[in-house]
């Protein structure tokens, strides 16, 4: 084997990152779902203080705490899914971009400069 050859190889072997930045997507993707538990578990926890009836009736902490509550699960109720439609078109053509980017690199990786069929 050509000593060049066999760099190439031992370069392949320790470059080991994804096609086109998938393991940063991936991570992304991770970061999101944590992102997502952290907000659910806040708001039960925001939720089970607020129904707990530690606060004194009508006193500004139970207020406060029905107030916060309130405005998150508005927030997360009325206005995210007002916008889902936008955020999955955004999705879409982030995933149609990512799929053609992602065969442009598999075509030209193994298409190489081999020889195709003969022409006329």
């Amino acid at each position: 084997m050509n000593i060049k050859k066999l760099n190439l190889k031992r370069y392949q072997k320790l470059n080991k990152k994804g096609v086109l930045g998938l393991d940063t997507v991936k991570n992304v993707m991770v970061w999101f779902l944590i992102l997502a538990v952290l907000a659910i578990s806040i708001i039960l926890a925001l939720v089970s203080l607020n129904d707990s009836g530690i606060f004194t009736a009508n006193s500004q902490e139970a207020n406060d705490s029905s107030n916060i509550v309130n405005n998150i699960t508005s927030a997360l109720t009325n206005d995210f899914f007002d916008q889902t439609g936008t955020i999955f078109a955004i999705l879409i053509v982030v995933v149609i971009i990512l799929a053609i980017a992602i065969i442009i690199a598999v075509v030209t990786r193994f298409g190489g400069t081999g020889g195709g069929g003969g022409g006329l």
